[in-house]
């Protein structure tokens, strides 16, 4: 099997929160179809409103156009039929960061899935050697990871994690997608958090330390790391738009795996997600946004006050 042997044009993408639907949008706006499978009518009714606001979006900062919108969403078809990976070469997985959740999926999968096909594992910390071990040696070859970072459409990255099983044909064949989607590979080792979340969760919850310490506000630490790094976000800014329940998830297991103290979620981001602070997708965290995602202007934001009294316990 090599990159050349496997059908590229049409592929699946199972589950469909923020990194599902950014892999599946990046996916149908370089011309492969794509179906995208969530586990209820209703969740994926979300996720494709989700996805064509995250559109419109773009199409407000001229990121795109109407056409090439329209002609993306024509490629994706919605189902919650897992059945629908029958006959697709490369079947990419997006769930949450949960171990039993993945191994039980995967297992589905390749009860499915033909034999040739190609698993892409999107996990950010987990082992990919860990969630293949209970499949037959011949599906353990074709599993890999591919850990694509969000926004999918806008950082041209993807992180290539083999397991021990992954033979040399599955890991050429992930390069020649990851090509064809205008991607750069970086092969990383399979260790937790790989490279990227690694350092950009370690940014992250130091950020949060910093403002439940009082060191520097809200927009003072945003503002500071942007003009430092040139990056578009600064980390709290970007926690929100990862979700800041997966934000605090990834941290945990990253303190569990590593047992370094700045994996350990600091407090105030705890508290956040106690009170369904999860960022852009409820629309509040260390910011407020409106019902399609958009960050409201700085006279309408009231999230850096509420966050002192977050911080106060009132």
């Amino acid at each position: 099997m090599t990159g050349s042997d496997l059908d590229f044009d049409r592929v699946a993408v199972v589950g469909a929160g923020t990194a599902g639907r950014g892999i599946t949008r990046a996916l149908a706006q370089v011309g492969i179809e794509v179906r995208m499978i969530e586990r209820t009518e209703d969740s994926l009714a979300r996720a494709e409103r989700g996805l064509r606001e995250a559109m419109e979006r773009d199409l407000g900062r001229w990121a795109l156009t109407e056409s090439e919108r329209d002609a993306a969403l024509s490629r994706i078809e919605g189902t919650t039929d897992l059945d629908a990976v029958r006959g697709l070469d490369v079947i990419f997985e997006a769930v949450r960061e949960d171990p039993k959740e993945k191994r039980v999926l995967l297992a589905e999968l390749h009860r499915r899935a033909d034999d040739r096909a190609l698993f892409a594992l999107n996990t950010s910390t987990l082992s990919i050697s860990g969630l293949a071990e209970g499949l037959p040696e011949s599906r353990q070859r074709r599993v890999i990871g591919m850990h694509f970072l969000h926004p999918v459409t806008r950082i041209p990255l993807v992180e290539i994690v083999r397991s021990r099983y992954t033979d040399p044909e599955t890991e050429a064949a992930a390069r020649a997608l990851a090509s064809r989607m205008g991607k750069e590979v970086m092969e990383v080792a399979e260790y937790p958090g790989y490279l990227t979340t690694r350092l950009t969760l370690t940014l992250i919850n130091e950020a949060v330390h910093v403002v439940m310490e009082g060191v520097a506000t809200r927009d003072a630490v945003d503002r500071a790391m942007r003009l430092r790094m040139g990056t578009r976000l600064g980390p709290l800014a970007l926690a929100d738009e990862m979700g800041l329940d997966s934000v605090q998830r990834a941290l945990q297991s990253l303190w569990k795996e590593l047992g370094l103290s700045q994996f350990r979620p600091a407090p105030l981001l705890r508290r956040m997600v106690s009170e369904g602070w999860l960022g852009e997708k409820s629309g509040r965290g260390f910011y407020r946004y409106d019902e399609t995602g958009r960050r409201l202007p700085v006279d309408e934001d009231l999230a850096e006050p509420d966050l002192e009294r977050l911080l106060s316990g009132s």
